[in-house]
């Protein structure tokens, strides 16, 4: 297109080589990618699903958080949005309910078993026979039937045994820890061991079992909310303490649902004026029937495969919330339920009662949010019926038809190919995971995934994302050290231009870099396209790097260096705050060190290897000045003393090296560990060298027999009567004379002693 200047000559606008498109993302609501267009401008209202808090947090709850985390920081960062992220935390859920009596009464109990006694025996008996018979469907009426069961259950998990249970191996080896306890027991106090740990053993061994048996007996009877509280209190805390070592970034706004009980009331309330739910026995329930296809409302927009799908519709209402009567059809839920003895209880117009689970989400994100959403965001495991209920709810209280506008849902984390569950006990936490690799590698690994898609995580894929750390390591540390190099001579010119052809090939390369990023990151937030472009252009750069120093150009270097830092920092693989450094990231801030290190403290470490290296250069100096010895000495310095303070030198062939800085800790590792493979290859020689030598001292042995002598021994004189002048036998022991074919294989037999023979003589003589 052409337009007119002040000046009357034409002005033709530029047209882009690569033109970009706007966002799109895969929207869950359409199944789809679609663009991604906020209702307000640049500002975004995202409601993501937070935890049920009632036990720690494991790898499958790392990759929801992280990956969101992950598309928050490159809307935030990369690409601008104001984003406002509201995220609830459920603390009043069936689970929680359940797990607080289950530990409350575990522990009242525990605490009154002062003594093991046949009593404490008998109750851990009737709920082991309790357990068998609701969880593995078998009735244990004596030991033997339990023996019986279990010589056919082998180790509970032959298909042909669990059926379609996929608890039966976790209820199985429960019940078989109670068993084994139980038997200990018994032995313990036949031989009058009744003390309070005979009974702690007992009961900590049957925990799982024990705890449901009182819950079903004494459960009703737990009526202070702080039971309840507590709990939920407890693991947000822990929540919270994973989710910051992950380096996620906290909600703008977090919601509880203890808060929005009143507010969570009238939304109920507003959905049965406007004829979608009806109250049931003090509980209130949506009715599908009466929305799905009535007003242009649909249920089930996310899986209308899953509509009607009883497990998950069952799941969905919770253990307690399964047991509540009144419901006109299966798939109607509970948006209140009314409490029992037992269960927290709030009041309402129904009677006393708690929130139903999908309800809780429709409240909290329309009371910050308002009636329409732009994001919701969680697991793939809660688009039905959690999310399809959140909608169906919402869209019948404000009477509209699109309550969210883009549904995102992460894709699940399998570990060596089982899906992560809480309820199965098939699952790492957070915190063992971080005990074995660090936060930065975690988020690699996610990094690496599509965000809805599965991930994996296993030994393979860990060590990939750990390499790919090292990769970066290098580079980074590779490229601050040339440039600190480069700083101090910036202003030595020689005259020449620096800035060629390989450099501007490597600036085209980094330009191409940059439009791969940003077209992977507009398509749906691709960050494994994204992370290859990074490894493709460090590998470029590493091989530019390769032509020495003297013949590369540092600014270019730096600039694809700034580049990688600033991606991998909208990633959250670097520190937050760090400035424009290249890198991860001061070691300082990763740790949460409030300050700089005084002066003292910071230089005195290096300031001691220096001067003990200038003692011993004196010293060597003073006795004559031993050039190896020197050598030597620079060596210990370069491997052992700078290493532990995290100063790498680097030799290069020009005879400057390179100071690098790097993780003491990591260098000491890696140290440890070539020192570890340097003695396994020293060991394995030497047990080398002892086989050949055993090897030929059996020769020798073998060599002290004379070959005139080899078949005149007493055995062989049973197989032969005659031999010839250099000792090879002639006739058998019947005096037959022996075929040739034999003949010649006790010549090649005397003629290979002899070999031996002379070889054991040249060693006597040596």
């Amino acid at each position: 297109m052409t337009f007119a200047s002040n000046n009357s000559s034409p002005w033709t606008q530029p047209e882009s080589t690569h033109p970009q498109a706007g966002l799109v993302v895969y929207n869950s609501m359409t199944k789809s990618k679609v663009p991604f267009v906020p209702r307000e401008g640049n500002y975004v209202g995202w409601y993501g699903c937070g935890p049920t808090v009632y036990d720690s947090a494991h790898l499958g709850h790392a990759r929801n958080y992280t990956t969101f985390d992950i598309i928050r920081r490159i809307m935030e960062d990369y690409f601008n949005y104001d984003v406002n992220l509201v995220m609830n935390i459920t603390d009043i859920d069936d689970k929680i309910i359940e797990r607080a009596r289950h530990m409350y009464l575990f522990k009242q109990y525990k605490g009154k078993a002062d003594s093991l006694s046949e009593r404490t025996v008998e109750d851990v008996n009737a709920a082991f026979r309790a357990f068998a018979a609701s969880k593995l469907k078998v009735e244990i009426g004596s030991d033997e039937d339990w023996k019986s069961f279990v010589a056919a259950a082998g180790d509970g998990k032959d298909p042909q045994i669990t059926g379609d249970n996929p608890k039966f191996t976790m209820h199985y080896d429960a019940a078989c820890a109670t068993f084994s306890a139980i038997l200990a027991a018994r032995q313990n106090l036949a031989e009058g061991k009744a003390s309070k740990a005979e009974a702690d053993s007992l009961v900590d061994a049957s925990q799982d079992v024990l705890a449901l048996w009182l819950d079903g007996k004494y459960g009703a009877d737990v009526t202070d909310p702080r039971v309840f509280r507590d709990l939920a209190a407890y693991w947000e805390k822990d929540f919270f303490e994973d989710m910051d070592a992950l380096k996620v970034r906290r909600p703008n706004i977090l919601t509880r649902v203890s808060e929005f009980v009143p507010e969570i009331v009238e939304f109920v309330q507003r959905i049965m004026d406007n004829g979608y739910a009806y109250e049931a026995e003090g509980s209130v329930y949506f009715d599908v029937s009466a929305f799905d296809g009535k007003n242009g409302h649909f249920y089930a927009k996310l899986e209308p495969k899953s509509k009607g799908n009883a497990e998950l519709l069952a799941d969905g209402e919770g253990s307690l919330g399964a047991k509540l009567s009144g419901k006109r059809n299966q798939s109607d839920f509970a948006v209140w339920k009314a409490s029992k003895p037992g269960e927290p209880a709030w009041p309402s117009p129904w009677g006393p009662g708690r929130p139903g689970w999908h309800i809780e989400c429709s409240v909290m994100a329309s009371e910050i949010l308002g009636q329409h959403i732009d994001m919701h965001t969680g697991g793939i495991d809660l688009a039905f019926p959690h999310h399809d209920n959140e909608l169906a709810q919402s869209e019948a209280c404000f009477n509209n038809h699109q309550w969210v506008n883009y549904f995102m849902h992460a894709g699940h984390l399998h570990i060596e190919g089982l899906k992560m569950s809480k309820s199965l006990k098939n699952f790492i936490t957070i915190k063992e995971a971080l005990q074995k690799f660090s936060a930065r590698q975690i988020r690699i690994l996610f990094v690496l995934s599509r965000w809805d898609a599965p991930s994996y995580f296993k030994e393979n894929s860990m060590h990939e994302a750990v390499a790919i750390e090292k990769t970066f390591d290098n580079f980074f540390a590779n490229t601050a050290a040339l440039l600190r190099d480069h700083r101090v001579r910036e202003q030595e010119s020689d005259g020449k231009r620096h800035f060629l052809q390989p450099e501007l090939e490597l600036l085209d390369a980094l330009k191409e870099t940059k439009s791969q990023v940003h077209s992977a990151l507009l398509d749906s937030f691709d960050t494994p396209t994204a992370m290859r472009a990074l490894q493709d252009i460090i590998a470029r750069t590493n091989v530019y790097l390769q032509r020495g120093r003297a013949s590369i150009d540092p600014q270019i270097v730096e600039m694809v260096a700034l580049y990688v830092t600033k991606i991998v920092r909208v990633f959250g693989l670097a520190t937050e705050g760090s400035g424009s450094a290249i890198g991860w990231g001061s070691s300082s801030a990763e740790s949460g060190s409030q300050g700089p290190a005084d002066r003292e403290s910071l230089l005195l470490p290096v300031a001691t290897v220096l001067s003990d290296f200038r003692d011993a250069v004196r010293e060597i100096a003073l006795n004559g000045g031993d050039p190896k010895a020197l050598l030597a000495l620079c060596d210990k310095v370069r491997d052992d003393d700078l290493p532990d303070l995290g100063i790498v030198i680097d030799d290069h062939g020009d005879g400057r090296a390179l100071v690098k800085f790097a993780d003491p800790e990591e260098l000491r590792r890696e140290r440890a560990a070539r020192l570890a493979e340097e003695e396994a290859k020293r060991a394995k020689k030497e047990a080398a060298a002892r086989a050949a030598e055993a090897k030929r001292q059996e020769k020798l042995a073998k060599g002290k027999l004379s070959p005139m002598d080899m078949f005149r021994t007493e055995e062989m004189r049973k197989l032969y009567s005659a031999w010839d002048e250099s000792g090879v036998p002639t006739k058998d022991a019947a005096g037959e004379d022996l075929p040739k074919s034999k003949l010649k294989k006790l010549s090649k037999e005397r003629a290979a002693q002899q070999k031996l023979h002379d070889e054991y003589l040249r060693s006597l003589d040596s």
